[in-house]
C-alpha cells in the first residue's frame, strides 16, 4: 500500500513482478508447487503434486533463500528512495486436502486445510514479533538435526486454541547481529520454567537476563519482544495473540 501510495502505479507494478518472478523461481528450484498469488503473496506448497519425503527441509530451505533474495532487493530499493516493504515468512506442515477448487466454472488446484491457515497467521504474526520467518515444530521436526533455530515461545494464534511451539531460523547475517545463541537460550529456558499464573508483582528472573542482553543487542527482537512482555507482567513463554 505505502508503495503504491509513493511511485507511479506501473513502475510500482514492474517491481512486483519482478519480486515475485524471483520469489517462484526459487520456489521452484526447491521443486515446490505454485499454491497461488494473492496480492503481493505467495504461497507455496511440497510433498504435491509429487509426494516429497523431505518436504518440511525443502521448505525450509525455500523459505531462507527467499528471506536472503527479499531482503537484499528491499534493500536495493530502499538505497534508492523506494520504500519496499520487508518480506515475511510462516512454514508449517500437516495434512491438508490439495486438489480442484472452483466448483463447475474453473479449476483452481491448490491446497486447504488448517496447517494452510495457520502458516498464513505464522507469517503475519511475524510483524508483532519484529522477526522475518517464524517455523513450526511440525515443520522442524522433518529438518536435518544440524538446523540452527532458536525458540520464539508458544504462540497461541489469533483464531486458534491451542498453543504452537514457534521457532525463528538463525542465519549468518542475523547471528552477527543477535545475542548469542547460547545466552539467548538460557535466558529463554529460565523465563520458560517461570510459571504462566505468577504474581505479576512479582520480579521475574529472567526479565534481568533479557534486559541485560536487550541493551547490549538492541537489534535482537526477540530480546525486545521477552523484556517488554516480562516487564508488562507475563510470566512463562506462552503468547496469546489477539491480533493477526
Amino acid at each position: 500500500t505505502t508503495l503504491m501510495e509513493s511511485i507511479d502505479p506501473g513502475e510500482a507494478v514492474a517491481l512486483l513482478n519482478a519480486y515475485l518472478d524471483e520469489m517462484i523461481a526459487i520456489a521452484f528450484r526447491h521443486e515446490g508447487t505454485l499454491d497461488r498469488i494473492v496480492g503481493d503473496a505467495v504461497a507455496i506448497m511440497f510433498s504435491a503434486p509429487v509426494p516429497q519425503a523431505d518436504h518440511r527441509a525443502r521448505a525450509l530451505a525455500c523459505a531462507l533463500d527467499m528471506d536472503a533474495f527479499a531482503s537484499r532487493y528491499a534493500a536495493d530499493l530502499q538505497a534508492k528512495g523506494i520504500r519496499f516493504g520487508k518480506t515475511r515468512i510462516g512454514i508449517h506442515s500437516g495434512e491438508v486436502i490439495v486438489g480442484n477448487f472452483g466448483g463447475s466454472t474453473m479449476f483452481d488446484y491448490r491446497a486447504l486445510g488448517d496447517p494452510v491457515n495457520t502458516a498464513s497467521r505464522l507469517e503475519s504474526v511475524n510483524k508483532h514479533l519484529g522477526t522475518n520467518i517464524c517455523l513450526s515444530e511440525a515443520t522442524l521436526d522433518g529438518c536435518p538435526p544440524e538446523t540452527v533455530v532458536r525458540p520464539v515461545g508458544r504462540l497461541v494464534l489469533k483464531g486458534k486454541s491451542k498453543a504452537l511451539q514457534v521457532y525463528e531460523p538463525v542465519t549468518a547475517d542475523r547471528a552477527a547481529r543477535y545475542a548469542p545463541l547460547a545466552d539467548y537460550r538460557a535466558a529463554y529456558d529460565l523465563m520458560a520454567q517461570e510459571s504462566a499464573d505468577g504474581d505479576a508483582a512479582a520480579l521475574s528472573p529472567a526479565l534481568a537476563v533479557f534486559s541485560e542482553l536487550a541493551e547490549k543487542f538492541p537489534d535482537d527482537p526477540l530480546l525486545g519482544l521477552h523484556r517488554d512482555r516480562l516487564r508488562a507482567g507475563s510470566h512463562g513463554d506462552l503468547i496469546v495473540m489477539s491480533e493477526k
